[in-house]
């Protein structure tokens, strides 16, 4: 027998532990850059790193080395916003602008921040642990290594294009002639060092902003230089310095004189664009006319130089100082206009038998799109599919939690759009640090809308991709902007709270949930179903209790301990936000004006209490409920009222809570009530709650002030309703819930068909809703009862639940009770 020899196994080293950051950066260009400067600015204490795939920061700038490499915009505007451009040059050469991107970074601390030749080949989300796994590919001296690093957030940086290889159409007979002896043929994306053209013909296949650099520059040293196009570009002169941003740093300085200079660029490019899209024949006429200036006496303009489609439909090329309009009329170049039949040893022929004779050829055919650099994006084990997703405010993706992207404009400059995203971005962090968020997840009210692409743009390299790339959808925040003072608003100005922006926390996981209604609306609500300990079997035989809110308020309008009070009675109760408010969702529809509320003139295009009734229904139909008793008060009090009579089958029982009938001469609003009601929608968190205070101590009551710890609950659960319900989003949805209310009209004798036992309550110091909106209630539905209670307004005041609760609780248990017995008879 063989003894086995034993084998000592060598020692092993312990695992090396995965690095976790805040944010993970993804590209050190422009993109990248930006996010760093305001992370590290703004959010000091954030650990995050910038991962670049390449060997050096700048991106693009660092990338592209073809002859003449310069800005298509002003730098003014180009260059960022906390580093004003001082160079005297506007329209910049490329060295320039990648001179002044590195010194963007180290001004900003970055350099440290950079970690060179790492390119992320994966991105991975955990819903678990509320973070994303970055695969990447870590390359050093012909070595390759893959790592990975955990984040809170990634902030992709990586522009639209692929930076390992341009677009080259397949164009016959190129190959013939890149194999003849002495000629070459190069993408402008991957110019070699040193290519001498002293004496060569070299023909430049496009007609882009690539195109139009390197003509130009070409010309300088080249034989001659044809730029062979398939169709027109637009192309203008523009001063290579800007003579009044100079005056004006010059008298103002440095950092004033900048910053005005930016924003008169900023409005001469808006304007410019907007004149365009309003007027494009006479904007059509105005660049012939500028062309035909540019070029010799009798040139043929319309063919060279009249695009098929309007200004802007296309970006409009910019020829600084008229250089390439200077090259043609030189003679060192040429424009020739025609579709390509075949490429042979000597140069090429087109369609219509011209002939071109070339020794090099440049192919400045444009770019290949490409997003977040290529990476696969998976969420909880899920692949990410780009064209399957809305864009989110143009930054992030439905359902993708914690990924942020920029992609600049394609109308004015991309860093404009650069500084807006990471301003918005900070802000979102700083919200999400104050209030214990730890993901941030983007999603549609009504996935369904309809769509167009992300970057409605007909550019060949955009339309090459469309399948590729995200959509946008039809309303905010939904849809990208093209216009930088929106996007302000929007991004600087506007909250980072949002309905359709679903902000959570591992540590209080969230308790709404969702449907999605066959008629349109996305309805939220909760239910003490879903609670921890709740046992499902106990759960279905409890009787269920829907509580409906009231005008402009969400589900937290109910109180805590009022919904713990009727489940400790054995009830299991549903609460759902009507839409237009809270995160149900927002209606398509302008909201009335105040003399059509006060007038009760609802617009053509109203929702009405009907419609309200059929989301609730919607919500029991998603819950398996067949029947429920159900509560609303004040609004919903109305819609409550509007299920029982249109739905028998579906009410158990009613309880109308500080209610009335829609009769204009019952249930009406006190005149201090109305007076209080003129108010524009509140715009900060600030305004609303002090408002929402103030009319709270109002409609309070007597017999139960809304002061000390009452108020102080009030305060909290207003602010909470603010974020919840999204900012200044929910302020235009009580006007609309105003209006349904007025498309319904007099219902006191539909109120006739309610046949649920019915319980009406109203505080008989009630200024919002008249008491006598209550008895009008109770007379018209036979067999109501009705109970006032002394001192009460319009408010469920924290002295009140306990008495509210045994109320409806007794109601729901003795209709319960006949209904048992009626159908054990």
């Amino acid at each position: 027998m063989v003894t086995p020899e034993t084998v000592t196994p060598p020692p092993t080293s312990p695992p090396r532990p995965v690095e976790h950051l805040d944010v993970v950066v993804i590209g050190a260009g422009v993109s990248g850059i930006g996010a760093g400067h305001y992370l590290a600015t703004e959010l000091p204490a954030t650990t995050f790193a910038i991962l670049e795939a390449r060997g050096a920061s700048g991106g693009t700038w660092d990338l592209f080395r073809y002859p003449g490499i310069r800005s298509d915009s002003d730098l003014s505007t180009f260059g960022y916003d906390f580093k004003p451009w001082t160079d005297e040059q506007s329209i910049a050469d490329g060295p320039r602008i990648l001179q002044y991107l590195r010194e963007a970074a180290s001004d900003s601390g970055l350099d440290e921040k950079i970690r060179y030749h790492h390119r992320v080949v994966e991105l991975a989300w955990s819903s678990e642990t509320a973070r994303w796994t970055v695969t990447v590919e870590r390359t050093s001296q012909q070595t390759s290594q893959r790592i990975q690093l955990t984040a809170r957030w990634v902030f992709a940086g990586t522009g639209y294009y692929r930076y390992d290889a341009g677009y080259t159409p397949q164009l016959p007979g190129l190959d013939k002639f890149r194999a003849t002896a002495g000629n070459t043929v190069v993408h402008p994306q991957h110019w070699p060092e040193g290519l001498d053209l002293t004496g060569r013909r070299v023909v430049v296949v496009g007609s882009g902003a690539t195109a139009i650099t390197l003509v130009p520059a070409l010309a300088q040293t080249a034989a001659h230089v044809t730029m062979l196009q398939r169709t027109p570009t637009y192309v203008m002169p523009v001063p290579r310095s800007d003579a009044l941003g100079a005056r004006l740093r010059t008298v103002l300085g440095d950092e004033r004189g900048a910053a005005l200079t930016r924003r008169k660029s900023v409005a001469m490019q808006r304007l410019v664009w907007q004149f365009s899209q309003r007027h494009p024949r006479t904007a059509r006429a105005i660049y012939r006319r500028v062309v035909t200036r540019q070029l010799p006496a009798g040139y043929d303009v319309a063919t060279h130089f009249d695009p098929p489609y309007d200004p802007w439909d296309q970006r409009v090329c910019a020829s600084p100082d008229g250089d390439f309009f200077t090259a043609i009329r030189s003679g060192a170049a040429s424009v020739v206009t025609g579709r390509i039949d075949t490429f042979d040893a000597t140069g090429v022929r087109l369609v219509g038998g011209e002939r071109v004779e070339a020794d090099v050829v440049v192919t400045a055919t444009g770019l290949s799109l490409q997003l977040f650099g290529g990476a696969r994006i998976t969420v909880d084990g899920e692949p990410v599919v780009l064209s399957e997703r809305l864009a989110y405010k143009g930054l992030m993706l439905a359902g993708v939690p914690n990924l942020v992207f920029s992609i600049g404009y394609t109308n004015a400059s991309w860093t404009l759009k650069v500084g807006l995203v990471g301003e918005h971005f900070v802000r979102l962090l700083r919200h999400m640090d104050a209030h214990g968020y730890d993901t941030a997840r983007p999603v549609p009210a009504d996935p369904h809308q309809p769509t167009r692409p992300y970057l409605d743009f007909s550019a060949g390299y955009v339309l090459r991709a469309l399948d590729e790339m995200p959509k946008q959808g039809s309303r905010p925040p939904w849809t990208t902007a093209t216009d930088y003072r929106s996007d302000v608003a929007l991004l600087r100005h506007g909250s980072v709270v949002d309905p359709e922006l679903s902000l959570t926390s591992l540590r209080r996981p969230s308790q709404d949930r969702f449907v999605e209604l066959p008629a349109g609306p996305r309805i939220c609500f909760r239910d003490t179903a879903d609670s921890p300990g709740s046992v499902e079997d106990d759960d279905e035989r409890r009787e269920v209790v829907l509580l409906v809110a009231g005008l402009g308020q969400d589900l937290t309008a109910w109180p805590d301990a009022f919904v713990d009070g009727l489940v400790a009675r054995g009830l299991r109760v549903v609460r759902l936000d009507n839409r237009d408010i809270g995160r149900s969702s927002r209606i398509c529809a302008p909201a009335p004006g105040l003399l059509r509320q006060l007038f009760r003139r609802p617009r053509a295009d109203a929702y009405d209490l009907v419609d309200m009734a059929a989301d609730a229904v919607g919500v029991l139909d998603h819950l398996g409920i067949e029947r429920a008793h159900v509560v609303g008060q004040s609004l919903g009090g109305m819609i409550a009222q509007v299920l029982a009579a249109r739905r028998p089958d579906r009410v158990a029982s009613l309880t109308s809570i500080y209610s009335t009938t829609g009769a204009a001469a019952v249930g009406g609003a006190a005149r201090s009530t109305l007076w209080r009601l003129r108010h524009a929608p509140a715009t900060t968190v600030e305004v609303a709650v002090e408002r929402h205070l103030g009319m709270m101590r109002h409609l309070a009551g007597t017999g139960f002030p809304l002061d000390g710890d009452a108020a102080a609950a009030e305060e909290a659960r207003a602010r909470g309703a603010w974020e919840r319900g999204g900012g200044p989003a929910s302020r235009i949805g009580p006007a609309r819930q105003i209006q349904a209310i007025a498309a319904s009209g007099d219902r006191t004798a539909e109120l006739a068909w309610v046949s649920a036992p019915t319980l009406v309550i109203h505080g008989d110091r009630d200024v919002m809703v008249d008491p006598s909106g209550g008895a009008a209630t109770a007379a018209a539905i036979s067999g109501a009862r009705h109970v006032v209670i002394p001192g009460v307004g319009h408010h469920l005041a924290p002295g009140l639940v306990e008495r509210l609760v045994s109320l409806i609780a007794d109601h729901v248990a003795a209709a319960s009770s006949s209904r048992l017995e009626g159908a054990q008879q």
